[in-house]
């Protein structure tokens, strides 16, 4: 059987409807977005937000997005980004989550597939970090499922990401995750957030993808921070029995 998953990231909502990032009105654009994916429904086994649900840092506004993907809830996973607030998250979509070492978490067994999403938050900073007692936790998962190819979702992504100013508000204990995940070769994809545009490479032969915003792009591969006119987008993810992946990503028309 063949998992089908979307990833969708940093949609930064407001509580109020009309409220502009960066002279962008981003509820606009996730229901743009969100408008084009009925054809998808029937073949889509999970839909994947890899963190910055909101950006006003109100718990109420995950009362939006629970609305917004109400359709999608029982499909929906989640983690939390450098813009989220646990406590509200919980509040409104702890059904999707667990807890874990103080972190929220989900994890499943799909198929023939283990889909585990991580929690890089660090409350008061734009850098990530997952922690030690979450990579603790991470490994004890990966050890339990050595023979079930596995996919790891998480908001700020453990590489380098091409852009100065965008590394210095990346992960920061992204060589203990690397430590962790280079004794188990199951994990065979890594999805990840934060940097608003598309990124595809390879680090021990583990396949690591960043995903457009569903708002605001930025500018790849700058030396400073730039807004960037591209369409906002998501990813189609294809996880086969074997282990093979196929992916894409998909862009949406601003003007059709």
């Amino acid at each position: 059987m063949t998992l089908r998953i979307l990833q969708l990231t940093d949609c930064h909502l407001f509580v109020d409807p009309k409220a502009e990032l960066k002279q962008i009105c981003t509820r606009d654009r996730l229901e743009r977005v969100l408008a084009t994916l009925p054809p998808e429904f029937d073949r889509v086994d999970r839909l994947i937000i890899t963190g910055d649900l909101t950006h006003d840092d109100l718990p109420e506004t995950y009362g939006a997005v629970r609305s917004l993907f109400d359709s999608w809830w029982p499909r929906v996973r989640l983690v939390p980004g450098n813009h989220d607030v646990r406590d509200g998250l919980y509040l409104h979509c702890g059904d999707r989550v667990e807890r874990v070492a103080e972190r929220i978490v989900f994890r499943e067994t799909l198929g023939n597939w283990k889909l585990i999403g991580l929690d890089s938050h660090w409350p008061g900073e734009v850098r990530g970090e997952l922690g030690t007692a979450q990579l603790e936790w991470l490994d004890g998962e990966l050890s339990a499922g050595a023979s079930t190819p596995t996919a790891l979702f998480l908001h700020h992504p453990p590489i380098l990401a091409g852009s100065a100013w965008m590394n210095e508000v990346g992960l920061v204990d992204r060589e203990a995750f690397w430590s962790v995940i280079e004794p188990h070769p199951q994990v065979r994809v890594i999805c990840a957030g934060h940097v608003h545009h598309e990124l595809t490479t390879y680090r021990h032969g583990v396949l690591v993808l960043t995903t457009p915003s569903t708002g605001v792009q930025f500018v790849p591969e700058s030396e400073q921070f730039q807004i960037d006119v591209a369409e906002p987008g998501y990813r189609i993810l294809e996880l086969e029995e074997d282990g093979t992946v196929r992916t894409r990503v998909v862009r949406v028309s601003l003007y059709a």
